[in-house]
């Protein structure tokens, strides 16, 4: 047990007491110490280091490619292998017709509400930009929206080439599925 002497004071009390006296300016400017430091330092160098390493990461993210399920087969030519599949999923063969017709609904579903979604933000852009005065930071919030219009016309575009896979049975690049000579639409 620390006793404390009336003629001491405690440490702590004195810390308490010497932030109660800084001056206005002294707190504002919070100390001098900066001034010492090195260029570096100012432009925030360790935030310029982890925002450079979050991009460097999110880009290896997009070029990596997706993870495909091991238990979905596929045969030498690209068509599905319903028999393998199934067995590797513990399913029959009609169950898994079942869930991948599901899934072409849900796709088509998904393609036409996405694309439905980027026309109206198209249609929204265009409203608002042609409604009001072009000036330079209107100019550049028009700029900036557009690539939601982007994201919204792609997860459609996305969507309705995996329902095109699931109808054609068979691994499709989205080149093919552009040429394709079949019905364009998903269904």
């Amino acid at each position: 047990m620390a006793i404390i002497r009336r003629d001491r004071t405690h440490s702590l009390a004195n810390e308490a007491g010497r932030s109660q006296r800084r001056s206005t300016f002294r707190r504002a400017l919070g100390g001098i110490g900066w001034l010492a430091a090195a260029p570096v330092d100012w432009a925030g160098a360790r935030s310029i280091s982890r925002a450079a390493s979050l991009i460097g990461g999110l880009a290896g993210a997009m070029h990596a490619r997706p993870r495909l399920d091991p238990r979905f087969k596929v045969g030498d030519a690209g068509g599905f292998d319903l028999m393998a599949t199934a067995f590797s999923c513990g399913m029959t063969v009609s169950q898994l017709e079942a869930r991948l017709a599901t899934r072409r609904k849900e796709t088509a579903l998904v393609a036409y509400a996405m694309f439905a979604l980027a026309c109206l933000f198209l249609l929204a852009w265009v409203h608002a930009a042609l409604s009001t005065r072009w000036t330079t930071s209107r100019m550049v919030l028009s700029v900036e929206f557009l690539p939601f219009c982007v994201l919204f016309f792609l997860v459609g575009f996305y969507n309705a080439l995996l329902n095109f896979q699931i109808r054609a049975r068979r691994l499709v690049t989205w080149r093919a599925y552009l040429l394709t000579s079949a019905s364009f639409w998903p269904r």
